[in-house]
């Protein structure tokens, strides 16, 4: 079984399990450790959720093709992995998913250079999945909006003047594009209704912007599951929806902040408690609850059949999760 989310979608998880061979199958070119390192980071238990959106969707359309889709979901969770890689270089962070990052063992020049290398992985993946140039020039532009989404977050980071827009439009690039992609492309593949490929595509930015947000929200809530160290964004200068809440209704949190631009691991602990005792946290919770309203709201729009019920049950267990 890949994830806890799917124990109830046998299907689903066991063309999940495909697709993570796929991806095994595509590193074995990589020599030790490098390619143990990064199969270590394919099978250590993430949720797959951008794989996943992409195989449900699938299901609304008229086209099937096995072999298509599996690869096109393998593209999107390779696509994932690359970021993360990268993401992790910058953070300077030690874990992820609770196996010792590839800079930490490598070094960052080889962690750049995985991350590089997986994403001409996801684009020899996508080139044998496209139906024509423009799904091709489609994930392009996809990647371009990913990007700039990592590069707004340098409007964010350890700014006490950051807003709750420039944090929106961080997330919507960095992290709900790529769930937006996959939802999308998936219906796009198996040909559905034009009118499905749109619904998909704010289903998926919206299930997107409710994940990243509820993902902030576990890092001062101190979950110890999340597979990286606790705080950690935090720590680094990283400024998400609850602390830039707090920013903008505690004069405390700000003056604390200006004082100590370099936190410490009592310092951390000493904002996290400011920040939910300005209400930040259950803010932030707030609007990934309005997130995922409008997630299901669409999502009630789509065909009844099975692949509409899981993804109304993704939905809500993504927003509940402690992890």
């Amino acid at each position: 079984m890949i994830n806890s989310l799917w124990v109830n979608i046998p299907e689903l998880n066991e063309q999940l399990e495909q697709v993570q061979e796929i991806i095994l199958q595509q590193i074995k070119p990589l020599k030790e450790p490098l390619s143990g390192l990064i199969r270590q980071q394919v099978t250590s238990g993430g949720k797959m959720i951008r794989p996943a959106c992409l195989l449900l969707f699938n299901q609304f359309g008229s086209y099937n093709n096995l072999t298509q889709k599996l690869h096109a979901a393998a593209a999107m969770e390779v696509l994932h992995l690359a970021t993360l890689i990268h993401d992790d270089v910058i953070d300077g962070s030690n874990l992820r998913r609770n196996v010792p990052t590839i800079q930490v063992r490598l070094g960052d020049r080889n962690a750049i250079y995985a991350g590089d290398y997986l994403l001409t992985v996801y684009f020899e993946l996508i080139s044998k999945v496209a139906n024509n140039l423009n799904d091709v020039i489609f994930n392009a532009l996809s990647i371009k909006k990913i990007l700039q989404g990592e590069l707004d977050q340098l409007q964010i980071n350890r700014n006490l003047q950051a807003s709750v827009k420039m944090y929106l439009r961080e997330i919507s690039g960095k992290t709900a594009q790529l769930i937006e992609l996959s939802a999308q492309l998936g219906a796009i593949l198996a040909q559905a209704d034009k009118h499905i490929v749109h619904k998909a595509r704010f289903i998926g930015h919206n299930l997107g912007m409710a994940f990243q947000i509820q993902d902030d929200v576990l890092d001062y809530l101190g979950s110890t599951k999340m597979g990286k160290p606790q705080s950690e964004d935090l720590k680094n200068g990283i400024y998400t929806l609850p602390l830039i809440y707090a920013l903008n209704s505690s004069y405390e949190v700000k003056r604390f902040l200006e004082l100590h631009p370099q936190l410490n691991n009592e310092q951390v602990q000493q904002v996290i408690q400011m920040v939910i005792a300005a209400g930040g946290v259950q803010q932030a919770q707030n609007l990934a609850y309005k997130y995922s309203s409008k997630a299901l709201a669409l999502i009630k729009q789509l065909p009844d059949i099975p692949a509409r019920s899981y993804l109304q049950e993704l939905t809500q267990r993504l927003l509940k999760r402690q992890q």
